[in-house]
């Protein structure tokens, strides 16, 4: 058997396939860009965010719509705590967006535009369970603000619930197609044009892409944001680690800091305040003064790893419940009830 001519053939067949995914990229680039959005939002102030979460100062994000309806699968934190949302789609008209369902455990978010234009395009969910570590990647979305833009990688790996602080609730996909701010809430696709992932966060050290980018994989989007409508607060809260919660006196172990809360939210309409003193603790930048939550529905944050029963408690609230808040003000306690906005 002569294995150099195994060998070559091998390496002509491979050859000829990644040469034939390359001749269909611009076919599926033309044909996937109507279902790619470009997300502007506003807010009243400018404050800084969590670390390794992709997002520009000047409130860039992206999204994928999913239905004729007009809804857009995004990350939760481009919009968890906004004041205001504009859609602008891949033919440059803008709509006026809401954010009518969000998991920030999940990092996944769904708004809604009505009156969309007609040159859109419905992206299809494929089945990431199916997905190999290997495979070719596509992502599509507005880094820095460049809209339409297309970057080409590989699956670089696979990484279960409860590898990202952030976001414990999500499956990820990791990717060396580059992913800067402005590509958050846009869509991996695969080389069939289905949806594998939508992207989330960034591992660097510089702040830009260094091949090292995480999607919640669509198979977490169908089962976390897409089966159930989930509560919508408007609060952009910092879990709070024992040492912190006692340098804040809190009477409890451990509690989350309210960051900023968005205009006409459920959290601003029941009188929940956000921060005012930005500040740097543990080289970490975050806003003091605003409310602490103690405990949401009964469920208390009673140590450091009791966090997640308090994340699982609210990833379970639908969008027409209510949240009953336990908040530390101004060293004294308050409940304070959210209801949905209808």
């Amino acid at each position: 058997m002569n294995y150099r001519i195994i060998g070559s053939l091998v390496f002509y067949i491979f050859h000829c396939c990644v040469l034939a995914e390359e001749n269909q990229l611009p076919f599926l680039y033309q044909t996937l860009l109507p279902s790619v959005v470009t997300l502007h939002t506003f807010e009243n102030e400018i404050i800084q965010k969590q670390v390794h979460v992709v997002k520009s100062p000047n409130g860039l994000g992206s999204g994928v719509i999913i239905s004729k309806e007009g809804l857009i699968v995004t990350a939760a934190h481009v919009v968890q705590a906004i004041d205001g949302l504009h859609i602008e789609f891949s033919n440059g008209e803008r709509r006026i967006g809401k954010v009518i369902s969000s998991l920030p455990w999940a990092d996944l978010a769904l708004v809604k535009v009505d009156n969309m234009p007609k040159e859109v395009a419905i992206a299809v969910l494929g089945d990431s369970n199916k997905t190999l570590v290997g495979e070719r990647a596509f992502v599509i979305g507005a880094p820095l603000g460049l809209n339409r833009t297309l970057t080409v990688g590989y699956i670089s790996g696979r990484h279960s619930k409860g590898s990202s602080p952030f976001a414990p609730l999500s499956e990820f996909f990791q990717t060396d197609a580059a992913i800067n701010p402005g590509n958050s809430g846009g869509p991996l696709f695969n080389m069939n044009g289905e949806v594998i992932g939508i992207s989330s966060y960034i591992k660097s050290q510089t702040g830009g892409s260094v091949g090292l980018g995480f999607t919640v994989t669509s198979e977490s989007v169908k089962q976390l944001i897409l089966d159930r409508a989930y509560f919508w607060s408007g609060m952009d809260v910092y879990p709070l680690t024992t040492e912190l919660s006692q340098a804040f006196q809190l009477p409890e172990k451990v509690g989350v800091l309210v960051q900023k809360v968005a205009k006409d939210s459920p959290a601003q309409k029941a009188g929940i305040k956000g921060g005012t003193i930005y500040a740097v603790i543990d080289d970490i930048p975050m806003m003091l003064g605003g409310d602490i939550i103690l405990s949401v529905n009964g469920v208390s944050f009673n140590g450091d790893s009791d966090i997640n029963n308090v994340i699982q408690s609210t990833a379970e609230i639908k969008s027409r419940d209510r949240l009953v808040l336990s908040i530390w003000r101004q060293g004294k306690r308050k409940e304070i009830t959210l209801k949905a906005s209808q």
